[in-house]
């Protein structure tokens, strides 16, 4: 809250004053982001493309959505992975919302796959992994560790060798 107090030039008694605590905070943000929503948005891809194609387009959406929310991704990693009880709770409600929206976008845009929650957990877990080498291989753009998480994909969700 000292962090964000002074990123905006206000006290942090004023932040106190509209919000509860570093709880209802990190719930505003989420409730304002819409996450919830943005999954439920259909995606803008041509349903007669091949699957990998479909499949690259998915993981994609999700990935530039995710740089385009680097500053709250940080944040609730960052208080995530201190256990913060504040960042628990709105974590989960996340990913509540975020893991059967991919799964649901894999079973619409790529139908052939035969388990779409599944590939779903692969496509988390390599964004969460590119997040990771984003944050700690500065010098790597992000367009090359979303290429290189597309083919571990495409690789393990269509068995492909490379």
């Amino acid at each position: 809250m000292r962090q964000l107090a002074k990123a905006c030039d206000v006290q942090v008694a004023a932040l106190y004053h509209y919000f509860d605590s570093k709880d209802a905070l990190l719930s505003a943000v989420i409730a304002e982001r819409n996450y919830g929503g943005r999954m439920a948005e259909p995606l803008d891809l041509d349903r007669s493309a091949p699957p990998e194609q479909r499949l690259r387009g998915v993981f994609r959406a999700m990935w530039d959505g995710a740089i385009e929310e680097e500053a709250v991704w940080r944040l609730l990693l960052g208080e995530g992975i201190r256990s913060e009880p504040a960042a628990l709770p709105v974590g989960q409600a996340l990913l509540d919302a975020i893991g059967p929206g991919v799964t649901g976008w894999l079973a619409e845009w790529v139908p052939e796959l035969a388990d779409p929650a599944a590939a779903a957990d692969v496509l988390l877990g390599l964004m969460f992994f590119g997040f990771l080498r984003h944050m700690f291989e500065p010098a790597t753009s992000t367009s090359v560790i979303a290429d290189q998480a597309e083919e571990s994909l495409l690789g393990v969700v269509f068995s492909r060798v490379r």
